[in-house]
């Protein structure tokens, strides 16, 4: 049995004459004795405390500049510590230590569950809080600062592997990455929930959570739980090193249930998601002024969201992107289910689908530079209440800058994959709706309102590789231009109840083959257009 009774300004301290010292250490027999340390510091110590299957209770203790771990838990450790704070830790061994395992602040490994509340750590190379080995307990009240440099493992502010425990009310500010959860041993849970976390100025990542096995692809599961998360500036001016982020939340091979995510300012993608299921739920996600401000950055680096390879059903609700540098919200391969997406001011497409398959209801673009909902090479969407306004200002193309752009979608008919935009209003864009190289699509219930162009509808089938028809069932088409507000180039279509009316140009169309069209109960009001058929 140990007891240390310092006081607030009187300090026990741990010290070495000459050379480095083994601190002090916990074992079993100690278990079930009363230990107790109070207001201790330890100062040019190898390592600080190690606690072995043993239960002391530590407060106000304080470790400084420890070569390996300030405070290492194992073999079924539980103490109850409050106000433990770690300064500095491997800059002694840096570069010479033969283990990874060095520049640790608090390492909670093999069964160990500590309660934890009140931990800083500041200027540690490798880990701050390290949790491996199915480990689980509850931490609390932690700020970390300046994690950074690690060259033998992942440096970062908080590591989770294969455990499940409460991490709450948390900052974490300027770390080579900020939380990075992998899930690596068959056997084991990994499913840490944080909640409460602010994570600021990160090199890398802000949050990386992970599968190490790339190949169970096919067998994912839950290995996070996130609530009320902000991220800002990953890879910004106040990180470390800037330019070389990779995003500020990113998933891989993984799921997690992410709710209440805000992200600010990340010089990366906002969120990045890669090979994920229907274990994973966003909701309540806002992204602004994310996205890679290096030109030659592909479009998934600068967007604000990029989910790519994410298979039915992927769940995201109540999500918000603004001010991206590129694209505001970019879904590439697979499918997911939501409602209520917002995309606004972006530098690329609103909400760009591409090869990807969702059902959404509730969605608003506005004020893109490109398309408000772009939808390409996809099969299988469904898309209802959708509103876009004052989108496509500098797009060149009457394709790419539509309130609702459709390209090569579908490009075979089907009857069970269908694209389908329903209730869709276009309000003030460049073009209302652009549809090119697409059949099956139908438009039900569809508006445009004053289109730039005067374009409401634009169509052209030039190299459609085989014929269908597109179905507009209820358009109301007003329009302020004396150019056509219908254009449709080899297009085949069934048009009923459309509308044209308002200072409109009319309708000019032309088929795309013997392919029986029709237009249905549709009248043209344009103060200075007519219909023009030809084919």
């Amino acid at each position: 049995r140990l007891s240390v009774q310092g006081a607030e300004n009187e300090q026990v301290m741990v010290n070495s004459i000459a050379g480095k010292h083994d601190g002090i250490h916990f074992t079993s027999s100690s278990r079930g004795l009363g230990s107790s340390i109070s207001h201790l510091k330890i100062e040019n110590a190898s390592r600080g405390i190690m606690v072995d299957d043993s239960d002391p209770i530590m407060n106000n203790v304080t470790v400084v500049n420890a070569d390996f771990v300030a405070v290492d838990l194992f073999s079924s450790a539980n103490p109850r510590i409050r106000n433990l704070t770690m300064l500095g830790g491997g800059q002694d061994i840096h570069g010479i230590s033969g283990t990874w395992r060095y520049g640790i602040g608090l390492s909670v490994g093999s069964g160990s569950a500590p309660v934890v509340n009140g931990l800083m750590a500041d200027g540690l190379i490798t880990r701050a809080l390290n949790i491996w080995g199915g480990s689980g307990g509850m931490i609390s009240d932690i700020s970390i600062t300046n994690v950074s440099g690690a060259t033998l493992a992942v440096s970062s502010g908080i590591w989770v592997e294969d455990s499940v425990l409460l991490i709450s009310d948390t900052e974490i500010e300027k770390s080579d990455n900020g939380v990075y959860v992998r899930h690596i041993s068959e056997g084991f849970t990994t499913r840490p929930t944080l909640e409460n976390i602010s994570i600021s100025n990160s090199k890398y990542r802000g949050i990386m959570i992970e599968q190490y096995n790339r190949s169970k692809w096919n067998d994912l599961n839950v290995n996070a739980i996130i609530r009320n998360a902000t991220v800002s500036g990953t890879g910004g001016p106040a990180s470390e090193t800037q330019g070389l982020a990779v995003a500020a939340v990113e998933l891989n091979t993984s799921g997690a249930f992410i709710e209440g995510l805000n992200l600010v300012s990340n010089y990366a993608t906002g969120l990045k998601a890669y090979m994920i299921d229907g274990t994973s739920t966003f909701r309540d996600v806002s992204s602004f002024d994310d996205g890679s401000r290096n030109i030659a950055s592909g479009p998934g680096e600068k967007a604000g969201i990029y989910l790519r390879s994410a298979s039915w059903p992927v769940i995201l609700e109540d999500i918000s992107v603004v001010d991206a540098q590129g694209s505001g919200i970019l879904l590439w391969k697979g499918g997911a289910i939501g409602h209520n997406w917002t995309s606004n001011q972006n530098g690329g497409v609103g909400i760009d689908l591409r090869e990807f398959h969702p059902e959404v209801k509730g969605l608003t673009s506005s004020m893109n530079q490109f398309s408000g909902v772009r939808v390409m090479d996809s099969s299988n969407v469904w898309i209802e209440d959708a509103f876009t306004s004052e989108n496509g200002v500098m797009a060149t193309l009457n394709s790419e800058g539509a309130g609702f752009s459709f390209i090569r979608s579908n490009d075979f008919v089907s009857s069970g994959k269908n694209v389908s935009c329903v209730n869709c209003t276009s309000d003030s864009d460049r073009v209302g709706f652009s549809i090119v190289d697409s059949i099956d699509l139908q438009l039900i219930d569809i508006r445009s309102f004053s289109p730039m162009s005067g374009l409401a509808i634009f169509g052209d089938g030039a190299n459609l590789q085989r014929n269908g028809p597109v179905l507009v069932h209820g358009a109301d088409l007003q329009t302020d231009s004396t150019n056509p507000a219908v254009i449709l180039q080899s297009v085949d279509a069934h048009l009923l109840d459309l509308s044209v009316s308002g200072l409109s140009g009319g309708l000019e169309w032309s088929p795309a083959s013997y392919f029986e069209s029709s237009m249905i109960n549709s009248q043209i009001t344009g103060t200075s257009g007519c219909a023009s058929l030809s084919g």
